[in-house]
């Protein structure tokens, strides 16, 4: 700054102070304490306006919000466990049989990728294959692989045994490859 401009603004401001202190010194004692409680209500609302309401302001409106995001993040990670791509260098049906594996049904099953007369069906046989891992790998994995169940002809297989409440199965499982999915290679 230069100097003429800085002596301009202190010249105004010791103009002001001294006016301010004349009218101060004009008031009566009462009226200085109205003032003065005056200038401590108006404080005390600008400090309510500015530096604690839009702070409680946002508490509150994140306290609202925060559960709904949790949910949304939660269904998101769901959505995107379900359409996991398979690992890099697989093909689907390497894919597949590795999710098979997993889910215990190793030994239980056969798998027929698709070919040239129904190029998007895939069939998966199971032969005395444990029921729940057959249902629980059926209700959650298809859909990772872009896979739609079309049809499902399982029946249980064997005698039902005691300490084996679910059982086996035996059938077969249509699957096609869901409309606008590729075979990742």
């Amino acid at each position: 700054m230069n100097k003429p401009s800085w002596t301009v603004y202190r010249v105004r401001g010791q103009r002001l102070w001294s006016q301010g202190q004349q009218f101060w010194k004009s008031q009566t004692p009462r009226d200085q304490r109205l003032l003065l409680g005056c200038a401590a209500l108006l404080g005390g609302l600008l400090v309510w306006l500015l530096l604690i309401q839009p702070p409680l302001k946002t508490l509150d409106y994140w306290q609202a919000e925060t559960p709904k995001l949790r949910s949304q993040a939660q269904v998101l990670e769901l959505l995107l466990r379900d359409v996991a791509a398979p690992a890099a260098g697989q093909n689907l049906e390497q894919t597949l049989r590795q999710s098979l594996h997993v889910s215990g049904l190793e030994g239980h099953y056969q798998l027929q990728p698709p070919d040239a007369s129904r190029p998007d069906v895939w069939l998966l046989s199971f032969e005395a294959a444990p029921a729940d891992a057959v249902v629980g790998w059926l209700l959650g994995n298809p859909r990772q692989f872009s896979l739609e169940v079309v049809e499902a002809r399982l029946q249980r297989a064997g005698a039902a045994e005691l300490d084996d409440t679910a059982g086996t199965l035996s059938g077969t499982v249509r699957m096609d490859q869901a409309p606008g999915a590729k075979e990742a290679s």
